[in-house]
Formats: C-alpha cells, sequence, structure tokens
C-alpha cells in the first residue's frame, strides 16, 4: 500500500507540474511580478503533502470504474484547493513554516522586508490573499476543462463549491473556539466534521464518484464510512501537533497551542480544574517554551486525556469499517479504503 500510493503521489504531482508549466507560460507575457508569483504557488504546492485527498478522489473514482490520466489529472484540483485554504490559513494563524519551508505570506515579506521595512508583512499578506484566490480558480478550471461529460463535470464542480463551504463554516467555529469558554466536545466534533471530515475524505471521494457517475444514495453510504474516518483523522492529526516532531509534522510542535486550540486531548484534559487552570494559561500564549509544552503532553498523558482521545478515534474507524462494508464498490478500492481508516489511527507520534 505504501508503494501504491507514492505511485499515485508521483502521478498526481506529474499532473500538477504539467498544469503549471502551461500555466506560467500562459502568464510569462503579462508581467515578470505575476509570473513570480505563480512560480511560487507552483513552488509551494509541490513543496511536500501526502496528497491523500487527490489519492482519495481517484479511489472514489476507483469504487465505480477503472481507474485513469483523466482522473489523475482531475483529482489534482484539490491540491490546489489545499494550496489555498493553507495559504490563507497560515495568514490567519500568523504561521512561518509550512511543509519545511516559508510560508506563502513569508516569502514576500522577506523579499520586500529591506525596501517596505514594517509594510512587508501587509504586503506579504497582500500577495499570499491573491495566490490563494489564484488556486481556487485554477482548481476549478482544472475539473471543468477535465474530459468527463458535462453533466458529471458540473455536478462535481457544485460538490466542491459545497466542500468549501462547509470548510468555512468549519473555519469560523474554529476561529471561536478559542474565544469561547463555553466551547466543548460537541463543538469540536462538529469543526471537525465540517472543517476536515467533509474536506479531506467525504469530499474528495464524493467527488470521484460523481464524476463515475454515482447517484445520490451512494454518496450518503460513502459518507457513513468517510465521515468518522475524517474526524478520527482530525483528532490523530491534533494528538501529532502536540507530540510529534517539527521534521515529521512540518510545523512548529507548540504552533497548536499558541494559536488556542482546543483539541479533543485538551479539552478532555481541562475536565479537571487544577489542569484546566495550568492549561488555559499557557493556551493562545506565544512563544511557548519547551518546559510548558512538556508540562501540558504530561497533562494530557497522566490524565488519562490522551488514551481517551485515541479510544475515542479507534472507535470511530470501526464503526467506518463496518459502513464500508455495506458500499457496494471494486474490491480494489475498498482494500484502500480499509488501509486508509487503519492508518488514520496508527500515524505514530
Amino acid at each position: 500500500m505504501q508503494e501504491m500510493i507514492k505511485e499515485y503521489k508521483r502521478k498526481v504531482e506529474d499532473a500538477l507540474d504539467e498544469f503549471f508549466r502551461e500555466k506560467i507560460e500562459y502568464v510569462s507575457h503579462l508581467s515578470p511580478e505575476i509570473k513570480e508569483a505563480v512560480e511560487h504557488l507552483r513552488e509551494y504546492t509541490l513543496r511536500g503533502g501526502k496528497r491523500l485527498r487527490a489519492i482519495l478522489m481517484i479511489k472514489g473514482y476507483g469504487l465505480l470504474k477503472e481507474e485513469n490520466w483523466e482522473i489523475v489529472k482531475a483529482s489534482s484540483s484539490l491540491e490546489l484547493i489545499q494550496s489555498y485554504l493553507l495559504i490563507h490559513d497560515d495568514i490567519m494563524d500568523e504561521s512561518e513554516l509550512r511543509r519545511m519551508g516559508p510560508t506563502y505570506h513569508k516569502i514576500y515579506e522577506r523579499k520586500f522586508k529591506n525596501k517596505l521595512g514594517d509594510y512587508s508583512a501587509r504586503f506579504g499578506e497582500n500577495m499570499a490573499i491573491i495566490a490563494g484566490d489564484l488556486a481556487d480558480a485554477y482548481a476549478k478550471e482544472i475539473l471543468l476543462k477535465s474530459n468527463f461529460p458535462e453533466d458529471l463535470k458540473n455536478r462535481a464542480v457544485k460538490k466542491l463549491c459545497e466542500i468549501i463551504e462547509h470548510t468555512g463554516y468549519g473555519q469560523i467555529l474554529d476561529i471561536f473556539s478559542s474565544v469561547k469558554d463555553d466551547f466543548g466536545v460537541e463543538d469540536l466534533l462538529k469543526v471537525h466534521k465540517l472543517k476536515t471530515a467533509i474536506y479531506t475524505i467525504d469530499g474528495p471521494l464524493q467527488l470521484g464518484a460523481i464524476l463515475a457517475g454515482a447517484d445520490e444514495d451512494y454518496l450518503r453510504k460513502i459518507s457513513e464510512y468517510a465521515v468518522p474516518v475524517g474526524i478520527a483523522f482530525q483528532i490523530q492529526d491534533d494528538i501529532l501537533g502536540l507530540f510529534g516532531e517539527e521534521e515529521v509534522i512540518g510545523k512548529p510542535v507548540t504552533s497548536d497551542l499558541e494559536e488556542g486550540k482546543k483539541t479533543l486531548h485538551i479539552l478532555y484534559a481541562m475536565e479537571n480544574e487544577e489542569h484546566r487552570d495550568y492549561i488555559m494559561s499557557v493556551l493562545g500564549k506565544k512563544n511557548i517554551s519547551r518546559e510548558e509544552l512538556n508540562k501540558v503532553r504530561e497533562i494530557v498523558r497522566e490524565s488519562g486525556a490522551l488514551a481517551r482521545a485515541e479510544e475515542f478515534a479507534a472507535k470511530l474507524v470501526n464503526d467506518a469499517l463496518g459502513a464500508l462494508e455495506k458500499i457496494d464498490g471494486r474490491e480494489e478500492a475498498k482494500e484502500f479504503l480499509r488501509y486508509i481508516a487503519n492508518y488514520v489511527i496508527k500515524r505514530r507520534y
């Protein structure tokens, strides 16, 4: 399976590279600044990432039909949506690092620091917002130019808009989570469904299935598998965000705490009043020390919060695997989806 994932990743990146070569050639006559901005977007998009969403879109198609180069090209649209959302997310989180390289806004801020002084930060953010908007437009262009029947492409673009819409709703709730005192587990699970499950697992699978001609009943069955897996994915991702290492997760290990992120294991740990007081004193604080990070890690482990979060994720995956068996699809694709469900909770820190 790992070799298969590497091969799919290579194919998706080949499709992205082909798209950007054509796009850079197209904009090169407009101005050096525009060409450079698109080149930076290409580098940012191809810098790294597991390409999971694109691969799942291919497999959603593969549930019903044999995979081909057209679905690979169409799936690359999701990697541009990922760039679009990450670039804007990096601005909101004031992040400097993404996939072991500078965030898009920091590329321009650093380039113009000597010339623009304090305004260079705003300049970088302005350029990043535009680059994100371009990535969004490029994603839809790829889908609309793909070689599938027009009615299926129209359904797919509509579904892509729904995915982005729900991701936005989840982002709103996520932003408010750091300022709402009564933000609890049910609120968090709603964020995970809107912001992660629909965007990362359910949406990609549905997009592929739509391009293969799936009806609405079939898409509902996909959701019964995909939503629990997506929520479990985010729970485990948040655990890695606290207990992982920077070179593995591609961002500072203190970033979630500094953003004031109320993850499932943090909410569980804060059920103890004494632990809550300490965690709240650290949550949202800038430049968190290694000592403070290790203290939070210790609380989460010793309070049992980590084990509870892992058990909850495991139950979700078990439910998802049961739902997968009810889907009438090609066995090769279903076997891959079984692997992904188990992989989600086996990623270690």
